[in-house]
């Protein structure tokens, strides 16, 4: 009696490491299933951030050409005041 039950358990440990196993290989098979969203990267566009960049260096040529045109031609009021914030404040009695 001893003999059948030591030889039904054995055929439970045999089935079961059957079924882990085939589940491993069919995990194998499938290949990774991820639950976290995958990062998808985005070539940059070269081309396009070259002509962004020549766009603005165009439009600063322009700012700084109406600057140059201003300063070329009209008359700027120019008032001078000092920086030295101390002057304002009482000197120090000795």
């Amino acid at each position: 009696m001893g003999d059948s039950r030591t030889s039904m358990a054995s055929q439970w440990w045999r089935r079961g490491l059957i079924v882990l196993v085939l589940a491993t290989c069919i995990r194998v098979w499938t290949g990774p299933v991820s639950v976290d969203q995958q990062a998808v990267a985005q070539i940059p566009d070269s081309g396009l951030q070259r002509k962004q960049l020549l766009d603005e260096t165009a439009r600063t040529n322009e700012l700084l050409s109406e600057i140059l045109t201003h300063l070329r031609t009209q008359t700027l009021k120019v008032r001078i005041e000092s920086t030295d914030k101390t002057a304002a404040a009482p000197a120090p009695v000795r």
